[in-house]
């Protein structure tokens, strides 16, 4: 049977981020999904898991894209599903903010700032998705058979 796309959902609260990550992403193979919000975002990843979450730290509330990977953290099917961190915060800040919000958070396995670089992106990608696929039980894009 053949291998699926890997899903990658983006959650950004900015719609010209959006925007951005379909061009970096266009033509890689993979099958993105956007939304706004975090609580848009963790109702989407309870119906359709997906192999990637690239999220935004800063949303509409400054931490709220650290309470969603905190959530993701503690939600028994959620949990792991590799994260990227995306902000225009930088890391330490990120760092600082997520153990203040749930040290949980912390478990992301990449952070990128912004302005992004579109092959630093899809590097950083395909890092992630290669580390997910080594790990025990974890295969993205393999099949849901």
């Amino acid at each position: 049977m053949s291998a699926r796309p890997s899903r990658v959902l983006f959650i950004d609260d900015d719609p010209d981020m959006h925007l951005v990550m379909q061009m970096i992403l266009a033509g890689q193979g993979y099958e993105l999904t956007c939304c706004q919000t975090g609580s848009a975002g963790l109702e989407l990843m309870r119906r359709n898991k997906p192999d990637l979450v690239l999220l935004d730290i800063m949303l509409a509330q400054p931490t709220e894209g650290l309470q969603v990977a905190c959530q993701m953290r503690q939600d028994e099917r959620l949990r792991d599903i590799p994260i990227i961190f995306i902000s225009a915060v930088g890391e330490s800040v990120g760092a600082e903010y997520a153990r203040e919000v749930c040290p949980v958070a912390l478990a992301a396995d990449m952070f990128l700032e912004k302005p992004l670089d579109a092959a630093t992106v899809r590097d950083a990608i395909r890092w992630v998705l290669d580390q997910q696929a080594n790990r025990p039980g974890g295969a993205p894009g393999a099949s849901d058979s």
